[in-house]
Formats: structure tokens, sequence, C-alpha cells
């Protein structure tokens, strides 16, 4: 009997895609939202704020109908290939696998 195996690394990653600026006078109705954030007290808020933001970003639309995450956020090729590919972890197992198809 023969296996045809390979070994793998895993680890944990984050990608960080280019920052980009949004103006309150641009988009009013994510004033709320963006004061929620900048007076965050704590991590645990400025995450939850952050969320929601990020929720209405999803909501609020140009007159066009495209969102403003649409127009900011990092579904386009050009952020994916300028963005960042970060280990913050070490790595967390090395395994045999199987290697399919083969």
């Amino acid at each position: 009997m023969k296996l045809r195996l390979h070994w793998s690394e895993k680890y944990e990653v984050v990608r960080e895609y280019p920052s980009f600026e949004i103006d309150s006078t641009d988009f009013p109705e994510l004033e709320l939202e963006m004061l929620q954030v900048h007076n965050a007290g704590s991590l645990q808020s400025r995450n939850t704020a952050l969320a929601d933001l990020e929720h209405k970003m999803h909501q609020v639309q140009n007159k066009g109908g495209e969102t403003v995450f649409e127009m900011f956020g990092p579904h386009d090729s050009e952020k994916y290939n300028a963005s960042t590919l970060h280990t913050i972890d070490d790595e967390c197992c090395g395994c045999i696998q199987l290697t399919e198809g083969e």
C-alpha cells in the first residue's frame, strides 16, 4: 500500500487592507455610529461600535445605489493586492496530511 502525504503548518493570520477615511459630512447617516466609535471608552465598547458602524455601512447607499461598504470595503482586487498579511500567532500545529487527488 502506498499513500501520498504532505506536511502542513497552521498559523493564525490577519489580512490588513489599506486605510480609508469616512467623513460624516458626506455620509450624515453614519454620524451617530462614528461618534460612538470616537467616544468608546474601552476596547470592548470600541469593537462593538466598530461592528455597528460596519453594519450601518452595509445599509447606507449613495444616489447610485452603491452602499458605503461597497465603496470603501475590501472587496476589490486593487485593495486586496495592496493588503498585508500578518502572522499573529506562532505555529499552532504541524501535521501530516493525505494529499488528495493524486
